[in-house]
């Protein structure tokens, strides 16, 4: 499989040979060929009132930005997913495939035309109402004081500690973060702790992301220790904002995962495991991460390549479905630090 890299040089290439010929209409129109794409890996930021500078869920605001939307894909800008193509599957992946960033680049080139009507299963496709996109949380964690984004902050990371006042312990198996302030909330960071700086990792949010599938022990008690990131447009320089964005929780007797933090480059498993998620440690990698899974028969199995870490982008990988590895495998890390959230498994279980 072609990497990034090569698929944007391809790209390019093809761009400046189909800008020869501008002036033709593209054989790609918004409403059949662009929008869902903007549906599936865009309309969470970019739909009216969300965290995007604009919609690219309706021809009119779409089509003034079509040579700045063909830039952002082709440099791989946009959507923004740190991961390599080719290596591991996981949940939530905005990367977009050779033929969609084809149509993208035809359509700009191309007179961007319009398309026929949509339907109404098209239109209600992308809705987004602003509520709990989970079922109903058993629990809802609001901030006692606002946090106030001044008049002169362009960026703003806040730490809150959200007691639980649970009454023993619970196994969270979804997590949601409904934001206050939608068009400025850019990503929350939830550990379990009193300190966003020595808290356990729960789970990350971007927008459009929905609800998060966990399967973490709250004990008796417990503090959430929520670290949210605020980022200003240019339309909102010069003005103060106030956010008491919520935390939505939902409980279920699933098995929950281990989750430790790995600061070598390798670790040994002692114990038949299944690898469930990954989060690299803002503070700790720079540069190129790649992580690789290495059995005691000394397969290796590839599981994460992030050529370029971008700490603004940070997330946590969950894999699509969990990796089963023997006792005795190690990770290989090409950088500390790395949080790993895993399941044991039992030799009979395994079977």
């Amino acid at each position: 499989m072609r990497s990034k890299g090569t698929w944007t040089l391809l790209a390019l290439v093809w761009a400046g040979q189909v800008a020869a010929h501008e002036g033709s209409p593209s054989r790609y129109n918004y409403k059949r060929h662009l929008r869902p794409i903007f549906v599936t890996h865009c309309g969470g930021c970019h739909h009216t009132g969300g965290v995007g500078p604009m919609s690219l869920l309706d021809y009119q605001s779409a089509v003034p930005w079509a040579n700045a939307i063909k830039m952002q894909v082709l440099g791989e800008q946009m959507p923004p997913w740190l991961p390599a193509d080719g290596i591991g599957s996981f949940q939530h992946a905005r990367s977009l495939s050779p033929e969609e960033v084809d149509m993208i680049v035809d359509w700009a080139v191309g007179l961007t035309p319009e398309g026929g009507p949509l339907t109404a299963s098209e239109l209600e496709a992308a809705e987004f109402s602003g509520g709990w996109q989970m079922e109903a949380p058993d629990l809802v964690l609001t901030p006692a004081d606002a946090i106030v984004i001044g008049e002169d902050e362009y960026e703003l990371t806040e730490c809150l500690v959200l007691p639980t006042d649970l009454d023993g312990p619970r196994t969270v198996s979804e997590l949601e973060v409904k934001p206050g302030l939608p068009t400025l909330l850019r990503r929350a960071t939830i550990g379990l702790g009193d300190s966003c700086s020595s808290a356990s990792l729960l789970a990350t949010w971007l927008p459009g992301q929905g609800s998060v599938a966990l399967a973490h022990v709250l004990p008796k008690g417990a503090d959430l220790a929520v670290e949210f990131l605020y980022v200003k447009g240019w339309e909102d320089e010069g003005k103060r904002f106030t956010d008491r964005s919520e935390i939505g929780l939902r409980f279920e007797d699933v098995t929950p995962v281990r989750s430790i933090r790995v600061t070598g480059s390798t670790h040994a498993f002692d114990e038949d495991i299944e690898l469930v998620a990954l989060f690299p440690d803002p503070g700790e990698v720079n540069g190129t991460l790649r992580i690789d899974a290495v059995t005691p028969d000394g397969v290796v199995k590839p599981i994460l390549l992030i050529e370029r870490y971008v700490a603004q982008w940070r997330e946590k990988y969950v894999l699509t479905e969990p990796l089963r590895l023997p006792s005795g495998s190690e990770l290989r890390l090409s950088q500390p630090a790395v949080w790993i959230e895993f399941i044991p498994v039992s030799r009979s279980s395994a079977e």
